[in-house]
């Protein structure tokens, strides 16, 4: 969205649209207070923010008829009021939501004869946020529905892999790729199921036609990580598998997984260890050290180094998320790849092209939940529920879990829900009603606040 203007807005209170009565919005605002904690010692001001807060003012003109400005405005209810301001009625546009108090009625007529409404309404409880919406402007639904999708482009991109034949990234062999010594390889994963069916390849350079067999990383059926290579290319090939497993993860968890191989330890051995981590910086090792037996080499073959599978995407298909991987020339050497995913495409750090093969595809998650606003303007019916639900690629849809609002059988009314903290939505979001006992007519406006970080209220 480029420069805009202000024409087409919307502003909604409690449920009733009363955008036709409102001449001008003179703040929306979302200020934080903040806490002066300077020492005797500081020579400046030290701060720290504190409380979030609210609010949104505008002018009314006066309007008696029902359900407009002064009977809705007038009343000055104790209760909380849901409050959107929608800039524009085009699905993805901005909008202001809260809910607050109305703290003021005040009419003033002019000398020239006109008699307008000024109105202050503060937050209560969660401050004002910015969200999307997910209806363009006021939506009406004659039965169960489902909606268009928003795409939010915020959070952490991936690779989409279904785990099924010819779908994975590959780039092309090169001499740096042709790692002969020690090894280290990591990867940041979501899999499907951290204990899957049948044993799945995060990271490969290994093609069994030909005997260009180099080195793989897989995740194993017991939720183990394991690394396997060859000295000469050919099917005697050596695995070492960490002694400690992922089992427990919930499947779509987020992960760092990794394995390094010292190919000679200096004592007529070669040693594998293997590590996880939340960040990609801090390493905690997964299990013992696994001795070789005796030291070794990987072969420099040349296969093309694969995510989400061997042997050109037709082995051990992963099933899940791959966000970042990083190969090094000896451990925590220099990267010779490092694939980082995009919504426009794979950017490697050492410059590599990457290809994305299949039906796999980028997309793009947040792991800090949501909040969503609902203005119900009005109803005709027994009842309807309007819920959210995401998807990763527009098309295969699920319900978002919290993601529902109270059932409707009234109107107007407003409501806001969040999920999980910790819950994972993906890119793109819509609005679908549902029904028990059957409705006719559903006049409704929702926006969404998709978190990219942690939140708390």
């Amino acid at each position: 969205m480029s420069k805009t203007h202000g024409m087409g807005a919307g502003l909604l209170v409690g449920g009733y649209d009363i955008s036709g009565d409102v001449g001008a919005v003179q703040r929306i605002a979302c200020p934080r207070s903040v806490l002066d904690v300077t020492d005797i010692t500081q020579e400046a001001y030290e701060r720290r923010l504190a409380l979030k807060d609210g609010g949104i003012d505008f002018t009314a003109y006066f309007n008696p008829s029902s359900g407009r400005a002064h009977p809705v405005l007038s009343a000055l209810p104790r209760s909380d009021a849901g409050v959107l301001y929608r800039h524009g009625s085009t699905l993805g546009n901005p909008a202001a939501c809260m809910v607050g108090k109305q703290i003021g009625y005040d009419p003033n007529r002019t000398q020239d004869g006109a008699l307008t409404i000024g109105v202050s309404t503060v937050s209560n409880g969660y401050g004002l946020e910015w969200g999307d919406l997910l209806t363009a402007g006021t939506r009406t639904d004659t039965g169960a529905t489902s909606g268009t999708g928003v795409a939010f482009d915020v959070g952490n991109a991936f690779l989409s892999l279904p785990g099924s034949s010819g779908n994975y990234a590959n780039t092309p062999d090169a001499a740096a790729l042709d790692i002969t010594g020690d090894l280290d390889i990591r990867v940041k994963i979501a899999p499907d199921d951290w204990t899957p069916a049948a044993n799945q390849r995060l990271v490969a350079k290994y093609l069994s036609t030909g005997n260009q067999r180099s080195y793989l990383l897989s995740l194993l059926t017991t939720g183990a990580i394991s690394l396997t290579w060859s000295a000469d290319g050919t099917s005697t090939t050596l695995t070492e598998t960490s002694s400690a497993d992922l089992s427990a993860l919930a499947g779509g968890a987020v992960k760092w997984v990794r394995a390094t191989l010292d190919v000679d330890d200096g004592a007529s051995d070669a040693v594998a260890n293997f590590y996880t981590s939340d960040d990609g910086v801090t390493w905690t090792t997964l299990g013992v050290a696994q001795m070789v037996g005796a030291t070794t080499s990987i072969f420099a073959g040349t296969a093309t180094l694969e995510l989400g599978s061997r042997d050109g995407g037709t082995d051990g298909l992963f099933a899940g998320k791959i966000y970042e991987a990083v190969v090094t020339d000896g451990i925590g050497g220099s990267e010779v790849a490092h694939p980082i995913m995009g919504l426009s495409g794979i950017t490697d750090a050492t410059g590599r092209v990457w290809t994305v093969n299949g039906t796999a595809f980028l997309s793009i998650d947040t792991r800090f939940g949501l909040q969503a606003y609902l203005q119900v303007v009005a109803f005709t019916g027994t009842d309807a529920t309007v819920k959210l639900q995401h998807s990763r690629d527009n098309t295969n849809w699920s319900d978002v879990t919290g993601g529902g609002f109270t059932a409707i059988t009234a109107a107007p009314g407003a409501q806001r829900i969040e999920t999980s903290r910790t819950l994972v939505v993906e890119r793109y979001l819509r609005v679908v009603t549902t029904t028990s006992a059957g409705f006719t007519h559903l006049q409704f406006v929702v926006a969404a606040v998709k978190n990219e970080g942690p939140v708390t209220f």
